[in-house]
């Protein structure tokens, strides 16, 4: 019953923004083609019902790409009508944009929507680094830890932006890699078909073999490409832990790090179980995907937590939608003791926009008392 109403939502919101859009279309064009106004709406309400199709026959990315960039036409009519109420409001800056229905008008609403999607597409494909320094109640030497979650590899994100982390990372001078979770876009078959395994070999080798993942929910839709996913992350020298607890001696320091399978997976072990035996006068990180048991997990003695899944929401504004469902959608809160980072990806899911979200890699030093 909740998914029936959450998909009637959905599709009464689309009908919405649809309607909106075909509005906004007809404003643009009416002084060139009056009597358009049948043509755009119709038009638009079914190009909407085609891709609306997309979402269920196995064509979701191509549905939610759609919906994305009919969400940034309808941000850059909201853009435009927030103009026209200052024009109207004031004479002055009417004057100079040749009033409501000037030429300057309608260029401003073409290039707002050309502009969202300039800067969607800009933050999807421009990391940022964003560097956090904690401080555990631990004797320990520094560790400068490097977090990339979500890449997502496959047809949008591949070799260049591999390339790319692993300069960040040398540029940086990090210690370890962490990688929780979403490592490939569902299967290997471009990971493979574009041979990307060269660029993720050189960035093992950017912090001296060093790198440690687990697996997201897009890495466990499947079971044979499961199998795939992880053969592929291990043949590169990374190491892949799935449901596991490791010890390792990094910069001289001996820690733990855990990682979980994604909650996608319903035999995942619990965090206390995976705990057993770990030896707590060390460092403890865990590689948790989704950051859905922070509330369980800041109740054991594990130091810093690294996560991501939300991706910040991607496109506004759904960045409020995660922070409303999660204790931590997305950044640094220090719960319990426990230090816990939710990254909002390296890479992006489905379409190559971010909005109100950046990609970005996080570097951690983690400093002991």
């Amino acid at each position: 019953m909740r998914r029936l109403f959450f998909l009637a939502t959905t599709i009464l919101l689309i009908e919405l923004l649809t309607y909106i859009g075909a509005k906004g279309i007809f404003w643009l064009i009416k002084p060139y083609l009056p009597n358009a106004k049948t043509a755009v709406f119709v038009g638009m309400f079914v190009i909407t019902h085609l891709f609306l199709v997309t979402l269920f026959v196995g064509m979701f990315r191509f549905g939610m790409g759609y919906m994305a960039v009919l969400w940034l036409g309808v941000l850059s009519i909201i853009m435009t009508t927030l103009l026209v109420i200052a024009i109207k409001h004031i004479s002055s800056f009417g004057t100079i944009m040749g009033g409501v229905d000037g030429v300057m008008v309608r260029a401003f609403g073409v290039a707002s929507f050309i502009g969202l999607v300039g800067l969607s597409v800009y933050n999807a494909y421009t990391p940022v680094v964003r560097h956090l320094s904690i401080q555990i109640d631990k004797p320990m030497n520094p560790v400068r830890v490097a977090v990339a979650s979500d890449t997502h590899l496959g047809y949008l994100v591949g070799s260049r932006q591999l390339n790319r982390l692993a300069d960040i990372l040398k540029r940086e001078k990090a210690d370890v890699l962490l990688m929780p979770g979403d490592i490939m876009d569902d299967d290997t078959h471009v990971y493979h078909g574009e041979k990307m395994h060269t660029a993720f070999d050189n960035l093992v080798k950017s912090v001296n073999g060093n790198l440690i993942a687990s697996l997201g929910n897009h890495d466990l839709y499947n079971a044979k490409e499961r199998h795939a996913i992880v053969q592929a992350v291990r043949d590169s020298g990374a190491i892949l832990l799935d449901d596991t607890a490791q010890m390792f001696i990094i910069n001289d320091v001996p820690m733990t790090i855990i990682g979980r399978y994604d909650d996608h997976y319903a035999d995942r072990l619990p965090t206390h179980e995976l705990m057993r035996g770990v030896d707590t006068r060390y460092p403890v990180i865990l590689l948790d995907h989704r950051p859905s048991e922070i509330v369980q997990n800041v109740q054991l003695p594990i130091d810093l937590q690294v996560s991501g899944h939300t991706h910040n929401g991607q496109v506004f504004p759904a960045n409020f939608i995660v922070k409303a469902i999660n204790r931590v959608a997305y950044g640094h809160e220090k719960i319990n003791g426990t230090h816990v980072v939710v990254s909002s990806g390296y890479g992006f899911w489905g379409v190559p926009f971010r909005l109100g979200s950046q990609a970005e890699v996080w570097i951690i030093d983690m400093r002991g008392k």
